[in-house]
């Protein structure tokens, strides 16, 4: 993570400048992040139903513990991966809030010095576990497991 300081002797509007081209692109990286996990989601459930359908359409033909176990590696590695897009998500919008407040702080006083990080690590920890997305992740993690036993009678 970098730190840039905008200079108080600098030019009032490049500065607003600079910030508002920060903010944007956190606003991007945010859409960006978000779009990946709706997609990671769709993915995720297309391929649990088209897991199971299987199991169900083979029968005895392939044992069942190798497709079930195949959905349990995929729907941990989603969720895994909707867990760092997640907090990436949330990194980029606290790096988005935070450019905002620097926004505000130098309309109100431009005769301050504005420093701040292009990238706001710490937004990252208030990334929930218990938001409804990465619950149907775990949803599809359990249900993966326990379609060794349900499937396999």
């Amino acid at each position: 993570m970098s730190e840039i300081t905008l200079s108080k002797s600098a030019d009032k509007s490049v500065r607003i400048q600079v910030l508002t081209m920060l903010y944007e692109k956190a606003e991007g990286k945010v859409f960006h992040a978000d779009t990946f996990r709706q997609r990671n989601m769709n993915y995720a459930l297309a391929i649990f139903a088209g897991l199971i359908a299987a199991e169900l359409k083979l029968g005895n033909q392939v044992p069942h513990y190798i497709l079930s176990a195949t959905l349990t590696i995929l729907m941990t590695i989603f969720t895994v991966w909707d867990r760092r897009w997640h907090k990436t998500k949330h990194g980029w919008d606290a790096t988005s809030r935070a450019c905002y407040r620097n926004l505000a702080k130098l309309t109100n006083n431009s005769e301050q010095d504005v420093t701040f990080a292009t990238y706001e690590a710490k937004g990252e920890g208030t990334a929930e576990l218990g938001s409804w997305q990465p619950i149907v992740f775990y949803f599809l993690v359990v249900a993966s497991v326990a379609s060794f036993w349900v499937l396999g009678k």
